[in-house]
């Protein structure tokens, strides 16, 4: 394996703390680059067929446009619970805990105030970065104070992997479902969106939601659907599908099976990204509303169906659904969970 670089500098210094940004360079052309605001991920750098070196990830054009941003999310580590939590609440052992709401009645990506939105601390590793913080009821309005390590490393092969690790130190539950925010787009060229993207999906079955996105408990499976992606389909293709149906865009949480969750590749130029994940729900979302004066990668500006965002998580609102899976952290316990980006160009 070739030996690991880390580099760091400071690109802001007017704000609550310095904003950072570290760059992990594996060799051979791969590479990440991140920042101790949000543990966010600007970039990972692979080559195609051809040997051209690009960013896989779509952006803000600017590191600071990643600050206070409550929309996009773009690369953003996302807990204490990603997904929604309908009416912001959850009951453990005949106690109810209220959560922060941000949508409505509901709470989405762990509130206003979740790891996206948070100052941490990094150190280095032999294999890459470890962002940490201490999180109390205080400061993100979830119960329980929270020890969280998130972890971004090269494995072998040009393996990414992003760990999860969270300590519950008090005597009060709490919900841990953290997953990334990272949206993909494996062209060199940006404004050509999804054009030439091909997905699968390990998934018979997808969450029924109701008009707020929340799930009601149903799955749905999806043969003769545009919602079957269990062989490889054009991306292009499914979405206008989809549009017949009067759908936007995917916005969807799918039932996986298996520790292989997706497989997102481009005909073009040969990238191949395959996402393998030790839970049971993906989030299929595929940017269907945007501002078309924000300005991503190099400048360009922003559009719908740009890019396509893969969350691997427990399924969402899985504490209002006993079935879903357990994603509540009890007192003085702990829980890790993996995501793994396997990097690959045929």
């Amino acid at each position: 394996m070739v030996n690991q670089v880390i580099t760091r500098k400071e690109i802001a210094s007017n704000l609550e703390r310095p904003l950072m940004q570290y760059t992990v360079n594996n060799g051979n052309g791969y590479a990440f680059t991140c920042l101790n605001y949000g543990a966010t991920l600007t970039s990972i750098m692979m080559p195609d067929r051809n040997g051209i070196i690009d960013n896989i990830l779509l952006g803000f054009n600017g590191p600071t446009d990643f600050l206070n941003d409550q929309t996009y999310f773009f690369g953003k580590a996302i807990g204490r619970v990603g997904g929604r939590i309908k009416g912001g609440l959850f009951h453990y052992k005949n106690q109810e805990f209220l959560l922060p709401r941000n949508e409505g009645d509901n709470t989405l990506h762990g509130g206003v105030n979740g790891f996206h939105h948070m100052w941490w601390d990094v150190s280095e590793t032999e294999k890459g970065l470890t962002f940490t913080k201490v999180i109390n009821p205080e400061m993100d309005g979830f119960p329980g104070k929270l020890e969280v390590t998130i972890t971004y490393r090269w494995g072998e092969n040009n393996q990414f992997h992003v760990e999860f690790y969270a300590i519950n130190k008090s005597d009060t539950p709490t919900l841990f479902n953290p997953t990334t925010h990272i949206y993909f787009n494996l062209n060199n060229d940006k404004l050509k969106g999804l054009n030439n993207h091909k997905l699968s999906i390990s998934a018979e079955q997808l969450l029924e939601l109701d008009q707020q996105q929340i799930p009601t408990g149903e799955f749905i499976n999806v043969t003769n659907t545009p919602f079957d992606f269990r062989k490889e389909q054009n991306l292009s293709e499914m979405l206008h599908s989809l549009k017949q149906l009067n759908i936007s865009g995917y916005d969807h949480p799918y039932h996986v099976t298996g520790p292989k969750a997706a497989r997102l590749s481009n005909l073009n130029n040969g990238r191949i990204v395959e996402i393998q994940s030790d839970r049971n729900g993906l989030v299929f979302y595929s940017l269907n509303k945007t501002h078309p004066h924000i300005k991503v990668n190099e400048g360009n500006h922003l559009f719908p169906h740009m890019a396509v965002a893969l969350e691997p998580q427990t399924l969402p609102d899985a504490n209002h659904h006993p079935d879903f899976g357990d994603i509540v952290l009890p007192a003085n316990t702990e829980k890790k969970y993996e995501i793994t980006y396997k990097l690959s160009v045929i």
